[in-house]
């Protein structure tokens, strides 16, 4: 069991970073250079990775594990069909996201044929902090769990409009909190605006974040409050019985 919990944060440690050395590996998961070169040794031969000139990187038979768990999800599938529904109310791509750490998981999404820039599916991860649905999520969270969230700002800026510091994020996630839903305005990517509200369990309990992510040139804030938020609210209203089956 060792092993496997050695290979398992071998694993997490490509979430930071595309590709690993074996030095590399063992910085970033603490384990000693010859147990993290054993781990990727075996995950290569498993078929999980690949090596390419002392460095390590995912192989897509990864996918197969991640699939068989959100084959049986059964929220993210019994949502579906209400977030096909949404899409095509409001003609933008729609999602439903449940915080892990300091990223928002992507659980379920229904997109429009539009592309945009940020190639967002089932298992993408984003920052909670700069997110829409990571600041709903972030904003339902115990005080003390809140502020452990952002014990790691100031945040990297991802654009000229993003709020990194710990003083002005802990302001809008209390607005947010409070007014219970979260505009984004081009702070996770320019160009790109989205709101998102609290998606509730019969007991009242925030389990996920819907939202809705439309180009800016499309639709101001004012707008996606006015003519999409009511849409988002009813959604989120329809998924409140789904919420508590499992996740």
């Amino acid at each position: 069991m060792l092993s496997l919990a050695r290979g398992l944060l071998v694993l997490r440690a490509f979430e930071a970073e595309p590709r690993l050395s074996v030095s590399r590996a063992a910085a970033l998961t603490g384990l000693p250079r010859p147990a993290a070169r054993r781990c990727l040794y075996t995950l290569e031969r498993l078929g999980y990775l690949a090596a390419e000139h002392g460095e390590w990187r995912l192989r897509p038979l990864l996918l197969t594990l991640a699939r068989a768990y959100l084959t049986s999800t059964r929220f993210a599938e019994a949502a579906q069909p209400h977030l096909d529904a949404l899409r095509d109310t409001v003609g933008e791509s729609c999602s439903i996201g449940v915080l892990q750490g300091g990223d928002v998981v992507y659980v379920a999404r229904s997109e429009t044929r539009r592309i945009l820039s940020i190639a967002l599916q089932v298992g993408s991860r984003l920052p909670a902090y700069c997110t829409s649905m990571g600041r709903v999520l972030l904003a339902a969270l115990p005080a003390e769990a809140r502020e452990a969230a952002l014990a790691g700002a100031p945040f990297p800026a991802r654009t000229p409009f993003t709020r990194t510091g710990a003083a002005e994020l802990r302001a809008e996630l209390e607005r947010v909190a409070a007014q219970g839903h979260c505009v984004i305005d081009q702070e996770l990517e320019p160009g790109l605006r989205s709101i998102a509200v609290p998606v509730r369990d019969p007991a009242g309990r925030v389990v996920a974040a819907l939202n809705v992510g439309v180009a800016a040139n499309r639709a101001g804030a004012a707008d996606l409050v006015a003519r999409i938020l009511p849409q988002l609210l009813r959604t989120a209203a329809e998924l409140r019985e789904l919420a508590d089956l499992p996740a």
